[in-house]
């Protein structure tokens, strides 16, 4: 499958202005508590939250409100991080930007300095059946092997799962087969504070749950296809059953997932270069990111003198960090007509971490000519 054509099949998608797809946001005061916070988030079923403070646009996300301690007297603003915005006449290209990049499901719209709505992911995909898509398949965009929890599990340790490796949804096995899937939301529900009745009456307490078993919580209403399922029918599913993921699997076999972020990394963002060159979330926030690219397309194509790279795509995953640093994860395909390379690098330095990578490839590459090499010269001895 081919980048560049599927980057020319969804240019008039990426090229839509925002201002037709804006709703409601949930908007929070940053001097709140993260339980009230939370409140929110879950009673309007929603993903994110966004203030503004000293003219910065701040966001929240389940993910992030899962780090909480002390969630009934802790302040939101601790977990609280810088999001870009947008303006009505954005294109949802740049509004995919800004929600792969951070791991959000939504993108804030700005106007007079005020946030008036978001663009959420899931009105993004509603677009997305609207074209053709019989030609791209289910296990050409998922995730392959998803990390897959028991019933017995501790809430605690699936807790730990999301906000470390940043992903929302953990399928959970019932002796050989998925009996739900559970997803950071249900995780969020688990640490609310509750209410019990007491001797004076009602009070407030907060259950602890990290030492409880998963057991039934999470969902059954799971989507489900196979692999060469396209992904016009796989889309469509996800939004008829009101549901963020998509299990491929094949004869009872989970073979992978596909979320909103699988799905909008096919929208990713076509850099300039005689090698076609795709990034999925480069931050805003790096003042070198110009710097960082072109480095990077310099050694695509010195690398290309020495091996036909076919096409290279790289993800960039935002993770907090210390102070106002952020760290990085950041992982790249290469594409050669023998074979897919993967590499893999993290750090909050983006520019050290670009050049490790530019520096694995070229060994891996390096290595493979040499070989060539080596066997060419033992069929002429």
């Amino acid at each position: 499958m081919s980048l560049d054509v599927i980057h020319e099949h969804f240019e008039g998608i990426m090229k839509t202005r925002v201002g037709s797809l804006i709703s409601k946001p949930i908007l929070i005061d940053p001097s709140e508590t993260v339980a009230k916070t939370i409140s929110k988030l879950t009673n309007s079923n929603a993903f994110d939250a966004f203030c503004i403070e000293d003219d910065t646009v701040l966001n929240v996300n389940i993910r992030d409100l899962l780090m909480g301690k002390d969630i009934a007297h802790m302040n939101v603003r601790r977990l609280l991080h810088r999001i870009s915005s947008l303006n009505q006449n954005d294109s949802l290209e740049r509004a995919i930007h800004i929600i792969t990049h951070n791991g959000t499901r939504s993108a804030p719209v700005l106007k007079n300095n005020e946030i008036i709505g978001v663009v959420e992911a899931k009105n993004i995909l509603k677009i997305i059946p609207t074209i053709d898509n019989k030609w791209i398949k289910a296990n050409q965009i998922f995730t392959p092997d998803p990390i897959v929890i028991d019933k017995k599990t501790l809430l605690g340790t699936a807790r730990k799962i999301m906000t470390t490796k940043r992903f929302d949804h953990l399928p959970v096995v019932d002796g050989d087969k998925i009996s739900q899937v559970l997803t950071s939301f249900h995780v969020l529900q688990t640490i609310l504070p509750q209410q019990r009745t007491g001797k004076k009456g009602w009070v407030k307490r907060t259950v602890h749950r990290d030492d409880a078993v998963v057991g039934n919580i999470g969902t059954s209403r799971i989507v489900r296809c196979e692999p060469l399922d396209d992904l016009g029918s796989v889309v469509k599913a996800m939004l008829y059953s009101d549901t963020t993921f998509c299990l491929v699997s094949l004869r009872d076999r989970l073979q992978g997932i596909i979320t909103y972020r699988d799905i909008l990394n096919l929208l990713g963002t076509k850099i300039k270069s005689k090698i076609p060159l795709f990034i999925i979330g480069m931050p805003e926030e790096e003042n070198n990111t110009d710097i960082v690219i072109d480095k990077f397309t310099k050694t695509l194509e010195f690398v290309q003198k020495i091996s036909d790279i076919q096409e290279a795509k790289v993800y960039i995953k935002k993770h907090r960090g210390t102070g106002i640093r952020y760290n990085y994860d950041v992982s790249t395909i290469i594409i050669t007509p023998h074979k897919r390379y993967q590499f893999s690098s993290s750090g909050h330095d983006l520019s050290r971490i670009f050049d490790e990578l530019g520096q694995k490839m070229h060994r891996a590459l390096s290595k493979r000519i040499q070989e060539r090499y080596k066997i060419s010269v033992r069929k002429m001895a």
